[in-house]
């Protein structure tokens, strides 16, 4: 069905309603957070690859009744084959029905097909992706939404306007309040003692080989990560598995959120002591580590082919919400 309403590509003014109908919208059900006019501004406009060119609004007189945000990926640009990025379809709930989110949907393919791109995909991009609650808890959270939630209105909404499914991740979620080690991975560190391996806070004074084990990870993120943190005048703590002093694995930085969420960047061991369940052990004492310093709630994703899920599960996190990132060519 045509609209009979006029689209604009935005300005900086538009921004305000843009918030306004972002929070409105987005609380007509538990999940995706309200920002403040602040919070929002400064995720859309913080995105580097953030354009009013690729912005486009939709009024009905003076009332804002939708919008659409996409992203070209700048530093991409000479390469034609990176898809341009779908951030938010925005449609007010009187108004929906009425072809206006495929209208601009169009219209953002039409903008990337007419600088060169072949393909569009709506998917997990940093920094604007936006944060969302946990069903069936006390607002326990994540600071991003990977995708498209699987078999959501906008899941279909993109499956039948010819997107199609070309990832998949699953959130996980643990609620801390009566976490404890379970005997079996308190038997895992008291055997791996009898190697003089044991799993401790890292103490740059103490602990030798964090740039060997960097090295033979060779996990460019992982290494960054590391890497930046002992750059910081004050490091967030972080668990290792040493043997023998020497880092053979690793946690990420670990600290609270202001929601009570246990942060977590990532856990790895290398290959020379896997085998013995040290990665569940190390899971488990990062987990138990979050609680005793006063997180409530860990959350993270990680990817459908990913098996450190298994390890995840077996400590007690469970999947809450599976995403899928969606593409079509054009």
């Amino acid at each position: 069905m045509a609209i009979k309403y006029n689209m604009k590509k935005a300005k900086k003014e538009d921004l305000v309603h843009m918030h306004n109908l972002w929070n409105e919208v987005v609380q007509e059900e538990y999940f995706l957070k309200p920002l403040t006019e602040e919070e929002y501004e400064n995720k859309i406009l913080n995105n580097p690859d953030f354009s009013y060119d690729s912005t486009f609004v939709i009024y009905d007189g003076q009332t804002l009744i939708a919008f659409a945000i996409g992203y070209l990926r700048k530093q991409y640009l000479s390469n034609l084959n990176v898809p341009g990025i779908i951030n938010a379809i925005i449609v007010k709930k009187a108004y929906r029905n009425q072809g206006i989110g495929s209208s601009l949907l169009l219209h953002l393919e039409e903008y990337f097909h007419s600088k060169g791109l072949k393909k569009v995909a709506a998917t997990y991009f940093l920094p604007s992706c936006y944060e969302w609650y946990i069903p069936n808890t006390k607002n326990h959270d994540h600071p991003c939404a990977p995708g498209i939630r699987i078999n959501s209105k906008e899941y279909f909404f993109y499956l039948h306007r010819g997107y199609e499914p070309y990832n998949y991740c699953d959130a996980f979620h643990l609620d801390l309040e009566n976490y404890e080690l379970s005997p079996s991975i308190k038997k895992i560190l008291e055997d791996a003692k009898t190697d003089n391996i044991t799993i401790e806070l890292y103490d740059e004074k103490k602990h030798v080989g964090i740039d060997e084990f960097c090295q033979k990870l060779n996990i460019y993120d992982f290494e960054k990560v590391i890497k930046e943190n002992l750059a910081m005048p004050n490091p967030y703590p972080f668990l290792v598995v040493v043997k023998d002093h020497r880092v053979v694995g690793w946690t990420g930085a670990m600290w609270n959120e202001k929601s009570g969420r246990g942060h977590f960047d990532g856990i790895a061991i290398l290959e020379e002591i896997r085998g013995r369940g040290l990665g569940k052990a190390l899971f488990s004492s990062l987990a138990y580590y979050n609680k005793i310093n006063g997180a409530k709630f860990m959350t993270f994703y990680t990817g459908l082919t990913n098996h450190a899920r298994y390890i995840y599960m077996q400590a007690g996190f469970k999947i809450v919400m599976s995403y899928a990132s969606m593409s079509k060519n054009i």
